[in-house]
C-alpha cells in the first residue's frame, strides 16, 4: 500500500509539472497548486479505495465479480436448468458482452477458471420453457474469448417421422467437455446417439475438440 502510494505521489508530480509548462508557464500561487495536488491525491486514494472494497465504478464489472461460483463436475440436466444451481439473471446491459441484442432472455452462472480465464455457464430462454446452455470463457475485461453449445433441443422432422433432436453432457473438474447428441422419434422407445463430441480448454482459452476412444 505505501509503495503504491509513493508511486502514485511520483506520477502526481510529474503530472503537475505537465499542467505547468501546458499553460505557457502562467504563474499560480502556492494555494493553487496545493488545491490541485489535494484534487489528485483524493481521486487516487478513492480509485484506491474502491479497488481494496470492491467498490466498482462500472456496474457491469461488480455484476461479473459478484456471480456466485458453481463447482464442477457439472452432469446433464436437460431442460431443468435448476438442477444445475442458481443462475443469475444477466443485466440488459451485459447482454452485449456475450454476443447478444438488448431484448434476450439470459442467465449465467460462474465457474472455476481455467488458464487464468474466467468461464461462465450461459443459458439462453428460446421461450418460457425451453433453455440453450453455453460455456464462454472470457478475458479479463469480460469480453468472449471462446463459446461451446453444450445444450439445445430442436423439434424435427426426419423420413417422415417428427422427433427431437437434444444434448446431453458431461463436464469435469478437469475441463473435460463431453457433448453427445440424441434423436428420438416420434415412435421410438429410445433415443439414438448421433454424435458424441469432447473438448478441452487450451491455454488461450480456445475449446479444442479431442478425439473420443470408443
Amino acid at each position: 500500500m505505501q509503495r503504491n502510494m509513493k508511486k502514485a505521489t511520483g506520477l502526481t508530480l510529474l503530472l503537475l509539472a505537465f499542467l505547468t509548462l501546458s499553460c505557457g508557464n502562467k504563474k499560480h500561487d502556492a494555494a493553487y497548486y496545493e488545491q490541485m495536488i489535494d484534487s489528485i491525491r483524493r481521486a487516487e486514494q478513492l480509485k484506491e479505495i474502491q479497488k481494496q472494497t470492491g467498490i466498482y465504478e462500472n456496474p457491469i464489472e461488480a455484476w461479473f465479480d459478484t456471480l456466485r461460483l458453481h463447482t464442477l463436475p457439472i452432469q446433464t440436466a436437460g431442460a431443468d436448468i435448476e438442477r444445475i444451481g442458481d443462475f443469475a439473471v444477466v443485466p440488459v446491459s451485459a447482454n452485449e458482452y456475450f454476443g447478444y441484442p438488448a431484448d434476450a432472455h439470459l442467465k449465467a452462472m460462474a465457474l472455476p477458471s481455467m488458464h487464468r480465464r474466467q468461464v461462465i455457464l450461459l443459458c439462453e430462454m428460446q421461450d418460457s420453457i425451453t433453455p440453450a446452455l453455453y460455456l464462454y470463457t472470457m478475458d479479463k475485461k469480460h469480453h468472449p474469448v471462446d463459446m461451446l453449445n453444450i445444450y439445445h433441443q430442436e423439434t424435427i422432422n426426419r423420413k417422415n417421422d417428427q422427433g427431437m433432436t437434444y444434448n446431453e453432457y458431461y463436464i469435469t473438474s478437469h475441463y473435460e467437455i463431453t457433448v453427445m447428441r440424441y434423436f428420438k422419434g416420434h415412435e421410438d422407445v429410445k433415443p439414438q446417439l448421433e454424435e458424441a463430441r469432447r473438448y478441452t480448454i487450451s491455454k488461450d482459452g480456445m475449446f479444442e475438440e479431442q478425439p473420443i476412444e470408443m
